[in-house]
């Protein structure tokens, strides 16, 4: 099996061969392995985990794509003020989370709304063990900020000096971080009210998109929404899944509603009959087959 095949089994990621052999070239080095089949042969767990970690680039920073939050918090007040008080926590998924800027950008945005700690909980899962922990750490550099308005900032970090910043021990902890892979997450019967699946299908080939969003389908509650990536959008379209009208939000909710049948037109009523012209009367009768009778006039 190749080295990309292996990684592909195992995440599910379509790798380039430039990127495992520049991987797997790394992983020698540091391991003092000489010989590449030897290497692949003797791969352990711990040691497949340190190449997958090589070939899996988070990018993402707080606040990203900011409308999808907006609609998310909508969401959440549109069911509490339904319900009263939720029945239940409003249940989130981040997957995957990369370094949690994700999910705490959503903790953030119920908070500012004025949404009760008790009333959500959000998961977060990602492959990457080294994201985990990053995430579960709270600290992030200059390239999480990139959003226009950082006021955010000051309400819910702490400066470390050297432009980094600790989020507060509160919004942490409103998110549990676990390592794991989409196509193998079983949350144990959990359904999601609301899903944060963006820009992971664009690594994924046909039969592992279908796969993913089919997995996604059974995590999300049948009245939730899930938000994808811009390029992802028809995909999920294919498969089950129906846009929201929110422009820039790129949500979509599960198309659960049979399709409408063709309903039989009305028959049309018969058209009325046009009467009969009048009879014209005798005399004029006679005068018109005279007229047609006379002589023609003689040419001037």
């Amino acid at each position: 099996m190749s080295a990309q095949a292996m990684l592909r089994r195992v995440t599910g990621l379509t790798v380039s061969k430039a990127a495992a052999d520049r991987a797997i070239r790394e992983r020698m080095a540091l391991t003092g392995e000489v010989n590449r089949e030897e290497y692949l042969a003797k791969l352990c767990p711990d040691e497949l985990t340190e190449l997958v970690e090589l070939v899996v680039v988070p990018e993402s920073w707080l606040f990203r794509d900011p409308q999808a939050f907006h609609v998310a918090v909508e969401f959440v007040q549109a069911r509490m003020a339904r319900q009263g008080a939720p029945l239940r926590p409003v249940r989130i998924l981040s997957i995957p989370c990369a370094g949690g800027e994700e999910p705490y950008s959503m903790a953030m945005a119920l908070c500012d709304a004025g949404v009760p700690r008790s009333a959500f909980s959000i998961d977060a899962y990602d492959l990457s063990p080294g994201c985990v922990a990053r995430a579960r750490s709270g600290v992030y550099g200059r390239n999480a900020f990139r959003a226009q308005d950082l006021a955010f900032r000051d309400r819910f970090f702490t400066s470390l000096g050297k432009e980094e910043y600790l989020i507060d021990e509160a919004i942490r902890a409103q998110v549990r971080f676990n390592q794991g892979n989409l196509l193998e997450l079983d949350p144990g019967g959990r359904l999601y009210d609301i899903i944060f699946c963006r820009n992971l299908l664009i690594y994924f080939d046909k039969p592992t998109t279908k796969a993913a969003i089919e997995r996604l389908s059974a995590l999300l509650s049948d009245d939730g929404i899930l938000f994808a990536g811009y390029a992802e959008v028809p995909s999920f379209t294919q498969h089950g899944f129906t846009p929201l009208q929110h422009r820039q939000a790129f949500g979509l909710k599960k198309d659960t509603q049979p399709a409408p049948t063709a309903v039989p037109a009305p028959p049309q009523p018969p058209m009325p009959l046009r009467a009969p012209p009048p009879a014209r009367p005798a005399f004029e009768v006679e005068r018109r087959k005279a007229s047609r009778t006379a002589a023609p006039a003689a040419a001037p």
